[in-house]
């Protein structure tokens, strides 16, 4: 003991003073270092809370906007179905396509003659019945352009319903 109050004797008292400056300098940044910390950690939080409750919001908003789109797609695929079931009742109720006249001559090239309505295409015209087998495929393409051109009126519907007509 007696030693380190000779060494302290030899150090100048200028010096002890800026020791002891030094120390207190010292333990303020140390405790001045754990308020900031505290401070900066706070504010992180706040930001972290914040970001969760826009996120929220948002995610909320998207379940809206996603109901909504639902409905809207639920009653334009209400209104394709409806016209496709009366195509479809439509073409089952019909009766067997004929060819007309102008069909059933062979397609034998020649001079044009005048003819009666016997060899006309009118609504009684004669002509040949297609079989079983050609009706119901000619039905199915005419159901199947009815399906595309069904679908296309139903986007267009969208598309005017949502203000997005092109200029």
């Amino acid at each position: 003991m007696m030693a380190a109050l000779g060494m302290l004797r030899i150090v100048p008292s200028w010096c002890c003073w800026i020791l002891a400056l030094v120390a207190l300098c010292l333990g303020c940044e140390i405790h001045g270092a754990g308020r900031v910390q505290a401070k900066w950690d706070a504010q992180v939080k706040q930001q972290a809370a914040a970001a969760e409750a826009a996120l929220e919001v948002r995610r909320e908003q998207n379940r809206a906007t996603g109901a909504e789109q639902a409905l809207k797609a639920a009653q334009i695929q209400k209104g394709h179905d409806d016209e496709m079931a009366k195509v479809r009742s439509d073409l089952r109720n019909s009766e067997r396509l004929r060819l007309g006249a102008a069909w059933c001559d062979g397609f034998t090239p020649g001079p044009a003659q005048a003819g009666g309505t016997g060899g006309s295409n009118a609504a009684n015209a004669p002509g040949r019945i297609l079989s079983s087998e050609l009706d119901r495929a000619v039905k199915s393409l005419i159901e199947q352009a009815e399906e595309a051109a069904a679908a296309a009126r139903a986007a267009q519907a969208f598309i005017r319903e949502n203000g997005m007509p092109p200029p």
